[in-house]
């Protein structure tokens, strides 16, 4: 898998390669962000691949990218700051974003510093 430099460059692969759609928690489900009544629970989608970004300073800037395939073939991402949504949705929805331990989760994205833009 490629090793990204920014977040941006990661997104812009991803999108090219088909996801699309953006993705946001919401309690016990995530939503696309540009369609209000769209949601899946957790038994709807899977993470195919995630990349982590860690600021080269600041704590603060720390990412990580979620490549997320829904059932009905809607892909797209979710960039979460770490630990941002860990206290406002479900424990069973956080679960899905744990991947230590799913061989299937492509999690070769190693922690790369996030490059400072000027």
């Amino acid at each position: 898998m490629t090793h990204f430099t920014t977040l941006t460059e990661a997104m812009q692969d991803l999108q090219g390669r088909g996801y699309t759609e953006e993705f946001a928690p919401e309690k016990d489900h995530i939503k696309v962000t540009t369609k209000d009544d769209v949601r899946y629970g957790s038994d709807e989608f899977k993470v195919d691949e995630f990349h982590r970004f860690e600021g080269t300073s600041d704590p603060g800037d720390e990412m990580t990218l979620y490549a997320i395939s829904c059932n009905n073939g809607v892909k797209g991402l979710f960039v979460s700051p770490q630990g941002t949504y860990s206290n406002e949705v479900s424990p069973e929805l956080m679960a899905k974003f744990n991947l230590s331990d799913r061989a299937e989760v492509n999690t070769d994205g190693a922690v790369q510093p996030l490059t400072p833009t000027s």
